[in-house]
Parts: structure tokens; C-alpha cells; sequence
């Protein structure tokens, strides 16, 4: 079979390798599906300590049922599915209650062993959920970021008619926008140096867009809030300055979720903290039922999630990377379909 194979930093070849066959309790997926993650552009990049070349990238993806392995009588050839792409232990606390993703043994597709940026993959039957005819199998590729967003946004006690910041607006900050706006944020400003993304999010709505190219955001927000700060601010950036600014942009008693990793560490002002009740949150994955959420709400068609992709072919990959990676590419969300 074709796979897009991460070879070395910066370096993604077409390969053909060996057709995995479904074990007992498997499936075999034909991946119609597959989204690119800022985390696989980490792994392009090298950044990323756990994706080891040579490997398979991709963890966001969708397709049909191509074969059946023994044990497994939930499923039949043909299915739609999007596959939830964590892999827990199945007998700690955190499997028992659904919570896959702090499972301390999880196994992710696209790290830990090889993803879906291939025509074919061996997935669990317990990782398969249907989809409702009326989502393509694109759009099923999207449950995955979506129910990110959706984790995210969960994070923040109040989010109805609430001022809100999204710092960084990649692909997961697009769809934690998208989530912010539907569950009744108030006001919702967006943060980013790529002034095609900024444009982008503007004609999706967004009340104010401040380019930190071009100068201080901190002064901006602030005064777009008349000094108040805003009631929930996402950092997905991860870097000392989005960290810091989200915390000096925030409202007394409100609420940082961080979800970006670019940094490991950063210092931050523990008074400002403490003395102004400053609640931050750690947001990593979604469980499954995040996952279950994210599908009755790509079923509804109210969010343009598919306004902004990129639909392309995995011979394209090395190009489609190599563009993602700068911060003037116009592309918001890149899918490879087949």
C-alpha cells in the first residue's frame, strides 16, 4: 500500500509498505480521510521526541470498513467510521471511566506506531464510531480536532455570553473558535502572526483580530475590554509570550485553558495569579465523550468547519508541509483525502 512516511526532519516520502491485516478485535480501514495536526507538523519539524522516523504520521482520519478480523461483531464491511485514535490500557481508573486520553499507557496512532497517512490501517473495534450518512468522510476526519475544541472549551465554567480570547489560531485555535461561538460566547477576539489566518477568521466572524506582528496585542485587548480583561482566553501557542499575555489579558476570576506545547516551561507572575483568582487549566485530547459530541455537532451542519480546508492527495504531502510550516501559508486546515 502507499503511505506518506516521515523519513527524517523536514523530509516526507511516498512509500509502499506491507498491507496490515486486522487482528482479532480489529478492523481493517481503508482511510478515506486523513487531517494534518499542528502536532505531525511538530514531527516534520523534528520537534517532536516521541515520532521517530521512519513513521506514518496522521491521527485525525475517517473511513470504511475493508475487512473484518475475528471477534469483532459490532461492524461490517462498507461502514462509515471515524476513528478515535487513542488506545488506553483497559484497565486503569481513567479507561474505566471513558477518559482514554489520561490513561497513563495510552498508545496514540501517528507516535506511538504508524498512522492513517495511508490507504490502509488496522484499527480496534473498541477506537471505531459510526458516522450518520449525512457527514462525508471528510467532515469525519474532523471529529478529531473538533473534539479538542470541544475538551477546550469545556474547561471554562461559563462561556454563554462571555468575552473570550483564542491566542493562536491554527487549526485547533479555528476550531475552538468555531466551538467558543456556538456554546454562546459573547465577544471573541483572535491572536495570530499569519495575517492569512487572521483574515480568514474575520470572515468567520470573529469580533476583533489583532495581528502581534504588527504590535503589542496586550494594549489592544485591553482596551477592546475597557481594561477588564477577558472572561476565558486559549493559548494554543504554548510559548512564554502567548502564556503571559493570556494571564495579563485575563480577567479577574477568569479563565486560561492551555492546550499549545511549543514550550515546555515559562516563568508567569504567581501574584497576578493568585491575588486576581486567575483559574488555569491544562487541556490535553478530548474523551470519549468529547468524541460522541464532536459528531452530533458536525451532524447539525452548523459550523463551516469545511470553509477553510485545504482537499488534497498524499503525493502532495512533502509540498503541504513544507507550506504549513510558514507563517504566511493561506491554509487554514489541510485533509488528504482519497
Amino acid at each position: 500500500m502507499k503511505a506518506l512516511v516521515y523519513t527524517g526532519p523536514h523530509r516526507l516520502e511516498l512509500l509502499d509498505l506491507p498491507q496490515p491485516s486486522p487482528k482479532p478485535g480489529e478492523v481493517l480501514l481503508r482511510v478515506r480521510a486523513v487531517g494534518v495536526c499542528g502536532s505531525d507538523l511538530d514531527g516534520f519539524r523534528g520537534k517532536s521526541k516521541k515520532r521517530v522516523p521512519p513513521l506514518v504520521l496522521g491521527h485525525e482520519f475517517s473511513g470504511e470498513v475493508a475487512e473484518i478480523g475475528s471477534n469483532v461483531s459490532s461492524f461490517v464491511r462498507g461502514e462509515a467510521i471515524a476513528v478515535y485514535p487513542l488506545i488506553g490500557c483497559a484497565q486503569c481508573r481513567y479507561c474505566a471511566t471513558h477518559r482514554q486520553h489520561l490513561c497513563p499507557k495510552r498508545r496514540v496512532y501517528g507516535l506511538d506506531f504508524h498512522g492513517a497517512m495511508a490507504e490502509f490501517v488496522a484499527v480496534p473495534e473498541s477506537c471505531l464510531f459510526r458516522v450518520p450518512a449525512s457527514l462525508s468522510y471528510v467532515e469525519a476526519a474532523l471529529v478529531e480536532p473538533l473534539a479538542n475544541a470541544i475538551h477546550v472549551v469545556r474547561k471554562c465554567p461559563r462561556i454563554t455570553d462571555q468575552s473570550g480570547l483564542v491566542y493562536g489560531v491554527g487549526p485547533i485555535g479555528l476550531m475552538v473558535f468555531l466551538v467558543a461561538r456556538q456554546f454562546g460566547a459573547r465577544r471573541l477576539a483572535v491572536l495570530d502572526v499569519n495575517p492569512n489566518r487572521l483574515s480568514a477568521l474575520q470572515s468567520l466572524g470573529a469580533d476583533l483580530v489583532v495581528d502581534a506582528s504588527q504590535r503589542d496585542p496586550l494594549p489592544t485587548i485591553l482596551e477592546w475590554t475597557q481594561g477588564i480583561g477577558v472572561d476565558f482566553a486559549i493559548d494554543a501557542v504554548g510559548c512564554s509570550t502567548s502564556r503571559q499575555n493570556c494571564l495579563a489579558a485575563s480577567a479577574s476570576g477568569g479563565t486560561i485553558v492551555w492546550i499549545g506545547l511549543s514550550e515546555l516551561s515559562c516563568e508567569l507572575e504567581a501574584r497576578s495569579v493568585v491575588t486576581r483568582e486567575v483559574d488555569i487549566r491544562g487541556s490535553y485530547a478530548y474523551s470519549r465523550d468529547d468524541f460522541n459530541e464532536a459528531i452530533a455537532l458536525l451532524a447539525t451542519k452548523t459550523l463551516p468547519v469545511t470553509s477553510a480546508l485545504l482537499e488534497t492527495e498524499l503525493e502532495h504531502g512533502q509540498t503541504v508541509f513544507e507550506d504549513l510550516e510558514s507563517q504566511q501559508t493561506k491554509i487554514m486546515k489541510a485533509v488528504f483525502v482519497s
